[in-house]
Formats: structure tokens, C-alpha cells, sequence
């Protein structure tokens, strides 16, 4: 049977990714890149996805009219191409089709890939056909057309020998700067060497015990330091993210700010703080978004004004975008997805998590990596585990009392995939969230 390539296309998913195109370009820009325009089946979407693509490495703006003007520049434009912009992206325009961008870009690349195997099948026959030699000679020939289609390595991003060794040597040639984010602690970055792309940082910690302000820490250190950092709250409002970093940069009372008790000379300083941090590369969402939404946010961001480092505080309170699954199965899946979108952005992901609360029941109350409440995979996705504990003050006549230490906080790293475990005892001020 005579295999019809009209049926290995999705005239469906491929108007919907002109639909999220127009409804929120910036939002599937990697998307955008991660799509040839070569995949489309329609060659006239194929230009509107080129002209797409060209407007955004030139940091254009994407909108009917500027990619009208960028296809008048195509000197094999097809009248169609038009036609997509002027009728078919308003018609199928829907936000909802940008969150599902990745998933019709990846069953128009999947039909792409079809339609090659078919032409390799077609091109075989004829080979079988007309080349001279014995059958194993023209098995071998069918073999390698085959071998063709996969990416070459350059397209699929592997390395060889000789490139991995140029690579290393590059990363340590004398007075090559190190690509760790420094955090606001010398003795972590000791042990870490800072926060490096591709990694994911978790901090567990029980309620109280100082998680998100340890993140706020890392994250107004890395913007101190010129980054461009995201910070995603489950937790807290965006004023209250930012009244922890004004506690901490502008040295005002937290306690103040969340009574609105703030003075004259507090104001005075806030002002000063404003100025110092005016050209501050960090943004806050305190939305309810999705994991789903977290990535496409994040993905728009890097296109935009580039990344540096993603905060998301906390796990446990974030939620995945299929429902009908358990809990556990919920934050194994998200903890993953942190864990896969360091690695494709390039940027480091600092997560705070939930401690289950079987440190208490312990004579010395340490947490330990195990502890992370809801699953065993945000381990495993983990890069570097650091827990925060409370040391218990010494009682009368006994070595451990039952408070903790409210003026001492101790990062426990737990795991450190690229180095040595440790810990580091630092003061904790609650009063200005600052730690150390």
C-alpha cells in the first residue's frame, strides 16, 4: 500500500501555533527557535514562522504588521504566506494555544519527521532498483539513507572528543571567570563554587525556619550583583516578597513594615535603597500559575531581557498542569521539570521545599536529605540539598534543650552532586530577613 504523505500533517496543530504566534509571541519563543519552518507542511506557515523567528533575534516586536513587512522582504514569498497573517492568526488567536505551544511544535515536528522517512522509502526503491552490485551493497546504501535523517551533531548539539576537550580548556584557562552566581556566603560558595547553570538548588527547611528568606537572599545577592533573576511566590504577595527585600537591603524593621509603622528615618532610608537598586535586573510573579506556566513565563523572560537565575518558593505549593495525580506524583513531576528547565535555559534553580517533620522526633532534631516532604525524586533532581536547622539551646543539666537557637541558623548541605557535604553556621535576623 502506497503510503500518502497528505495524511501525515496536522492542519490543527499547526494553526494553532500561528494562534499562539499572534496571541503571544514572546511567550513560545523558544518555541519559535526549537521549530524549523521547514516542518511545517503548509511552506506559506513555514514563511510566517521564518518571518517570526528573523523578528525575534532581531528583538522586533511580532505582530501582523511588522511580519507582513519582513515577508515583503522574501523574494520566494507565497501569496498564502499573507493570507496566514491577515485571516488565519486572528481567526485561531487564543493565549490558551501558547501554553500548549510545545506540544503542537512537538506533533509538527513528529509529522515532519514522517514525511522524511517516506521520501527515504520512495529514494530506496529506486536505489534497490538501479544500483549496481550484490544485495548486500544495496542494503548498505538503504541503510545509510536512512542514517541520514537523523540530526548531525552539530544540529542535535553533541560534542565531539575533540570539541569536549577544546570546551574544557577553554573553562579553565588562566583568568577564566567562573560561571557560579556567588551567594551572599563565602563559606557555601567554598563548598559550591556559587550557583552554576544547569543545576538545581533545593533548600528544605520546616515552617518557619527561614526557607524563602534564604532564597530572597540568594536572589537580591545575584541582582546586587547585576544578574537578571525571576522570582515565582506561591507563598506571599508581591508586596510582601518585596517588603522582605527592602527589610533587608534598606535595614527596616520586617516587624515595621507589616504593621505599617514605618517612620520618617525608615523612609529616608527606603528612598536610598530605591535609588541604589534602580537598575536592578529582578521581577517577582505572585500569581497562582501552573508549572506549565512557569516555564513558558520563564522561556519569555530569557528571550526578552536574558536570565540569570529562577527562584520558585516553594515546591510543594506549586501545581502541574495534568490533573488525576496524586501528590506525590505531582511533585515528583514538577521537581523534574525545575530540574529539566535549568538545564535547557542554562540558568541555575534555587526551590525551597517543605521539610516533613520527623526531625523533631530526633534526639538532635538534624534534618537530613530524606526528610523532604512529598517525594523522593526532588532528591534524586536535586543538584546540592541544603537543609536549615535550628540547633536546640543547651538546658540546665541536660546537653540538647527543646527550643531552638532563634538568633543562629545552620546550612546543612546535604548533597552536593560536585563537591564535598558540609555546614556552615551563620546568624539569622529575623528582623531584617537576613541571614548571616
Amino acid at each position: 500500500m502506497m503510503v500518502d504523505e497528505t495524511n501525515m500533517q496536522s492542519d490543527q496543530a499547526e494553526r494553532a501555533l500561528m494562534g499562539a504566534l499572534a496571541a503571544s509571541p514572546a511567550a513560545i519563543a523558544a518555541v519559535v527557535h526549537s521549530l524549523d519552518p521547514a516542518d511545517f507542511y503548509r511552506e506559506d506557515r513555514g514563511q510566517v514562522w521564518k518571518a517570526a523567528r528573523q523578528l525575534l533575534d532581531d528583538q522586533q516586536p511580532v505582530t501582523p504588521v511588522t511580519l507582513g513587512r519582513r515577508l515583503a522582504t522574501f523574494d520566494d514569498l507565497l501569496p498564502g504566506a499573507r493570507v496566514v497573517v491577515g485571516h488565519e492568526m486572528v481567526r485561531e488567536f487564543s493565549s490558551g494555544e501558547a501554553i500548549r505551544a510545545h506540544q503542537h511544535a512537538d506533533q509538527v515536528a513528529d509529522f515532519a519527521r514522517r514525511r522524511e522517512i517516506v521520501r527515504a522509502l520512495k529514494r530506496a526503491g529506486g536505489d534497490i532498483r538501479d544500483m549496481e552490485g550484490d544485495a548486500s551493497a544495496v542494503l548498505a546504501a538503504v541503510r545509510a539513507r536512512f542514517d541520514d535523517l537523523g540530526p548531525s551533531d552539530e544540529e542535535s548539539g553533541t560534542r565531539t572528543w575533540g570539541q569536549l576537550l577544546d570546551e574544557f580548556e577553554d573553562a579553565h584557562a588562566p583568568g577564566a571567570a567562573p560561571k557560579g552566581i556567588l551567594t551572599p556566603w563565602e563559606e557555601l560558595d567554598d563548598l559550591l563554587g556559587g550557583l552554576f547553570p544547569g543545576r538545581m538548588y533545593t533548600i528544605g527547611g520546616a515552617p518557619g525556619d527561614g526557607k524563602s528568606a534564604t532564597a530572597l537572599n540568594m536572589a537580591a545577592h545575584a541582582a546586587d550583583s547585576g544578574h537578571s533573576v525571576l522570582v515565582f511566590s506561591r507563598e506571599m504577595p508581591t508586596v510582601d516578597v518585596t517588603g522582605r527585600l527592602v527589610a533587608r537591603g534598606a535595614e527596616i524593621d520586617l516587624r515595621d513594615i507589616n504593621s505599617h509603622r514605618i517612620g520618617a528615618d525608615d523612609r529616608n532610608r527606603f528612598q536610598d535603597f530605591r535609588k541604589r537598586t534602580k537598575s536592578y535586573r529582578l521581577r517577582v510573579n505572585a500569581d497562582q500559575v501552573s508549572m506549565g506556566q512557569v516555564k513558558r513565563i520563564a522561556r519569555g523572560v530569557q528571550h526578552r531581557a536574558g536570565l540569570d537565575l529562577l527562584v520558585v518558593d516553594y515546591l510543594q505549593l506549586m501545581t502541574g498542569d495534568e490533573r488525576g495525580r496524586s501528590a506525590e506524583e505531582e511533585i515528583s513531576r514538577i521537581s523534574t521539570d525545575l530540574k529539566r528547565l535549568a538545564m535547557e535555559l542554562g540558568i541555575p534553580v534555587v526551590v525551597p521545599a517543605q521539610l516533613n517533620r520527623n526531625p523533631s522526633a530526633r534526639a538532635d532534631q538534624r534534618p537530613t536529605k530524606a526528610d523532604l516532604r512529598g517525594s523522593g525524586r526532588i532528591e534524586q533532581d536535586s543538584d546540592v540539598v541544603i537543609l536549615l536547622w535550628r540547633a536546640p539551646i543547651a538546658a540546665e543539666g541536660h546537653e540538647l534543650g527543646g527550643k531552638p537557637n532563634p538568633y543562629e541558623l545552620t546550612f546543612i548541605v546535604d548533597k552536593n552532586r560536585h563537591g564535598p557535604p558540609g555546614e556552615i553556621r551563620l546568624r539569622w535576623n529575623g528582623g531584617y530577613g537576613q541571614v548571616g
